[in-house]
């Protein structure tokens, strides 16, 4: 028995030899040369495993048998692997492309750095603009990822026949120039594209998911369909109402009532931060300003919504 695992050694030095030399004689490209290398250690294995109970035999046969098999067997899976070297070779060309296409590339982690700090941006977002003033203040560092598929889209707003989408679209590309002056923040535009989906919005998620960034958004259907795929969102609009000053029933304000209400003794007016106020009998009060207490608060999708009456009758 180790007299056949002494031959299969030199049998594979030999081979290998052979081959290195057939391949400087011949050319033979480094992958059908990977691919016998592969074969021969394959048809080792499996020849030695087919010699193992040989060993047991008594005679000429122990020692030579062994040896024949594992020849035999380097042969036939060589021949064979070769024969399929174009499967092969598709094969885990394949399978590599799909690895590349799941594991983010050193240059995609150069770029993004430690995808703590980093936020994605979407054209909602870039529009909205308010994101400028949340820079100003420092309350946003890092970088701020905005793709080209997001740019493209800004341009052909800003490309549009319509005054309204053309208006937004300039807007977007404004807001962009800002950041791009700000110190605090760093503006990327990257590369990242997924030509198999079509909706912006939908790369946008897909990105988000990749690079396991947080996004920026005020559109909310995009936000919920990124919650709804563990992606960590800031909407600018959450921001806003979350900074608004807490109103309670019972406390008084002063405002100017600018409108009726939806009931005809209704009027409206709005807070410093634009926050709806519906104060019952003050119909005959609009272009006034007004002492009222709040009796109602009521929060809803679009943001609050208080209710007050006029305090004691009194105007201002």
């Amino acid at each position: 028995m180790l007299l056949g695992q002494i031959f299969g050694v030199i049998v594979l030095l030999l081979l290998v030899v052979y081959l290195v030399f057939i391949k400087r004689a011949i050319e033979i490209r480094s992958a059908d040369f990977a691919i016998i290398i592969v074969g021969v250690i394959l048809g080792l294995s499996i020849g030695a495993l087919i010699s193992l109970p040989l060993g047991k035999l008594e005679g000429p046969f122990a020692q030579w048998l062994p040896l024949i098999i594992n020849v035999f067997s380097v042969a036939v899976v060589t021949t064979y692997f070769y024969s399929q070297r174009a499967n092969i070779t598709k094969f885990f060309s394949q399978l590599l492309n799909f690895l590349a296409s799941i594991t983010p590339s050193r240059k995609d982690l150069l770029s993004v750095g430690s995808g703590g700090e980093d936020i994605l941006l979407d054209t909602s977002a870039i529009i909205d603009g308010r994101i400028l003033e949340i820079v100003r203040t420092g309350f946003l560092s890092g970088k701020l990822l905005v793709p080209k598929f997001v740019l493209t889209e800004l341009q052909n707003i800003a490309d549009s026949p319509d005054d309204l989408r053309r208006s937004r679209g300039r807007r977007g590309l404004d807001i962009l120039n800002e950041l791009r002056r700000e110190k605090i923040v760093q503006v990327v535009v990257i590369e990242d594209d997924f030509p198999s989906e079509l909706d912006v919005d939908a790369k946008i998620v897909r990105l988000a998911k990749k690079r396991r960034i947080r996004l920026m958004t005020v559109d909310y259907n995009l936000n919920r369909v990124a919650n709804i795929q563990g992606i960590t969102v800031m909407n600018v609009n959450e921001l806003n109402n979350a900074l608004r000053p807490v109103v309670l029933p019972g406390e008084k304000l002063q405002i100017k009532l600018v409108q009726e209400g939806k009931d005809r003794h209704q009027g409206v007016g709005y807070l410093d931060d634009g926050t709806m106020v519906v104060v019952e009998n003050g119909n005959k009060l609009i272009g006034q300003e007004v002492k009222v207490m709040v009796t109602r608060v009521f929060q809803t999708v679009a943001g609050k919504m208080i209710f007050a009456a006029i305090n004691n009758g009194n105007q201002k």
